[in-house]
């Protein structure tokens, strides 16, 4: 699963980089469930991905590069992934060390 984590967290989200700290989806906290189950034909991978707000548009940007970049793992035999329709994402899901990133960025903002 944390290769498969850190694989994901490669698609930036382009919000975050417009904001000058960005952020992969994982680290973002986009990622509501990751499970690989492994099968003798290789490991099937299951990944939804949340987003931030009810109608951001990266919705299909970011299910087509999790595809992309999980088709590209060696031993993934196949890969699902489908976007979580729970709008239940708050800033307490990101990574705490990119939270403090992210907080630094904005405090040199202020400064």
């Amino acid at each position: 699963e944390q290769e498969v984590r850190r694989a994901l967290n490669r698609i930036p989200d382009p919000c975050s980089v417009a904001a000058g700290a960005a952020a992969g989806i994982d680290e973002l906290g986009l990622l509501s469930e990751v499970a690989v189950e492994n099968a003798p034909e290789g490991a099937r991978v299951r990944v939804a991905i949340r987003l931030t707000d009810p109608v951001c548009m990266m919705g299909a940007a970011f299910l087509a590069s999790a595809r992309e970049v999980l088709s590209g793992l060696d031993g993934v035999a196949h890969a699902e992934v489908w976007l979580d329709e729970r709008s239940d994402w708050t800033p307490d899901d990101m990574a705490p060390v990119y939270r403090a990133r992210l907080e630094r960025v904005r405090a040199a903002r202020r400064a």
